[in-house]
């Protein structure tokens, strides 16, 4: 059995108790269960990233796909500091998206499609998209928390996904224009990013008493993010 499907079936179970737990909690309020939920993120993600990095340096049955989304999904399981208003819900919905990457990559690695060939080393560029998808995707949990319970959270995360967005699709024209001459090379990679960074834009700067609608556009952006990061060469 390969070591990747170990740590990530450890993982998603972790994820998967953190989740029960929590749900437990929304009949009984028990002191200090958001801090062992979040606890029990940050096992997970140390569970994710103890596998991603032994597969990418000894298991090369791992497709690169795969791969990502472990490192994708270790990057979003720790979670934010608690909150004043935090409410079991909102502890249960930033670890969905990373349930869910965890879960698919589980299944793509312990059955690799036909054809499929080890992970190839991956691009500094490569490695920055997973890591802007990582930051997506708990953006992403942010946003479905605060559809559910309607409870405000700090700015810093869309903050740092946002410059590290921009520092992408910045870096991605200057290198087009001094290689190709040409600011936009035409990829699907590339369109990917550009399309995410107009979107965060939008949410960006939009106005602050539209909620709804930025929470509507970082739960679009974040999810172009990961597929872009998945697909991205």
């Amino acid at each position: 059995m390969s070591i990747a499907v170990i740590f990530t079936g450890l993982a998603c179970g972790t994820l998967l108790a953190a989740v029960g737990l929590a749900l437990w909690g929304s009949s009984r309020q028990v002191p200090g269960l958001s801090h062992a939920v979040r606890a029990i993120g940050w096992l997970a993600g140390a569970l994710l990233l103890i596998g991603a990095l032994l597969a990418w340096q000894g298991d090369h049955s791992v497709s690169a796909p795969a791969l990502r989304l472990i490192l994708m999904a270790a990057l979003a399981a720790p979670p934010a500091m608690p909150h004043r208003c935090s409410s079991p819900w909102s502890n249960v919905m930033p670890i969905l998206p990373v349930l869910i990457l965890a879960w698919v990559s589980l299944f793509w690695t312990a059955r690799p499609v036909a054809g499929e060939t080890g992970s190839p080393p991956v691009s500094a560029m490569g490695l920055a998209v997973v890591v802007c998808g990582g930051l997506g995707t708990r953006a992403l949990g942010e946003a479905l928390s605060t559809i559910a319970v309607q409870t405000p959270h700090s700015e810093w995360l869309t903050t740092a996904t946002y410059a590290l967005l921009t520092l992408l699709v910045g870096s991605t024209a200057l290198v087009n224009l001094w290689q190709r001459g040409m600011v936009w090379g035409g990829t699907a990679s590339e369109g990917g990013l550009a399309g995410a960074w107009l979107a965060w834009s939008a949410a960006w700067l939009g106005a602050r008493q539209r909620s709804r609608l930025r929470t509507g556009l970082t739960v679009v952006v974040a999810s172009l993010l990961v597929s872009t990061a998945l697909t991205y060469s």
